[in-house]
């Protein structure tokens, strides 16, 4: 995955919470997925997104909720994209909600003639208080970041969420694709076939290329390649290896590929990026 340096402000206790401030610090996340449920809040620039099916921008002072195990994509054409970032362990908050495992929290910006526009002010509101509050250096810092955590979850959990049972085709398919991306992300250094992978979940390669296509709104070999470019972002900012032992040690075998996907990505060459760094 690309490379993110988190500051969590304290630590995640018992209530389930951890309120982070993150600096993005790679243009592009390819597609994966937490545990946890998070709420992010964008604090400068915008940050184009893709997750279940919808692709959508989230802009300043604009909040998206990822339900646990929902996967996304996150890609920032800013230098620094800074968010607010909150996880939060649905487990633990049964004692306020019990069974809230059975409800799938979804929550997207929406237009302000939207039925749910005044509940969504609310929240980014909070979050921005959030925000304030976890700048301060004050002795009361976690315990109003924790109350103000709770009053956004209260109102996600009243106003965005639908009971979703848990065995059903659309859930099987999503843990279907939370293996493919455990898989690949095991196994992207090596000479990893879209055979590979359909084997790996047992579908013919047919159905393989219509299952990824449909569940993740790319191929496989191109998610498979924005992975190993993600990492070859990493170690070409953090390593002094060379560029052809960056392109292998990421799984690629073709430099043209290899030099035309890092460009779309991060907006120059690897040759290009590694200039930069120098100077900088």
């Amino acid at each position: 995955m690309a490379k993110a340096y988190h500051e969590a402000l304290h630590p995640l206790g018992n209530l389930g919470i951890q309120v982070s401030m993150a600096t993005l610090e790679s243009p592009h996340i390819p597609a994966h997925w937490h545990d946890a449920m998070e709420i992010l809040f964008c604090l400068n620039g915008e940050v184009r997104i893709h997750a279940e099916h919808d692709t959508l921008t989230l802009s300043h002072n604009q909040l998206i909720v990822f339900d646990s195990k929902e996967v996304h994509s996150i890609h920032s054409d800013s230098k620094l994209y800074m968010f607010l970032c909150i996880h939060v362990d649905k487990k633990l908050l049964s004692v306020y909600c019990p069974n809230l495992e059975l409800y799938h929290i979804k929550c997207r910006p929406v237009p302000l003639d939207d039925p749910k526009a005044i509940q969504y002010i609310h929240l980014c509101q909070l979050a921005h208080e959030l925000t304030r509050t976890n700048i301060k250096n004050a002795s009361t810092r976690a315990m109003r970041s924790d109350g103000t955590a709770l009053l956004m979850l209260a109102d996600l959990i009243q106003y965005f969420s639908e009971y979703a049972p848990p065995e059903t085709a659309s859930g099987h398919g999503n843990r279907t694709i939370r293996e493919l991306i455990s898989y690949v992300n095991e196994h992207y250094t090596e000479k990893l076939s879209l055979e590979d992978a359909a084997d790996y979940v047992g579908f013919s390669r047919e159905y393989f290329c219509r299952f990824f296509k449909q569940h993740m709104g790319l191929t496989f070999l191109r998610y498979l390649n924005e992975v190993r470019i993600s990492h070859a972002g990493r170690l070409l900012s953090s390593t002094d290896l060379s560029i052809s032992e960056i392109m292998n040690t990421c799984g690629f075998t073709n430099q043209t590929i290899f030099n035309r996907l890092f460009k779309e990505i991060y907006g120059m060459t690897p040759r290009q990026a590694r200039k930069t760094l120098s100077v900088s």
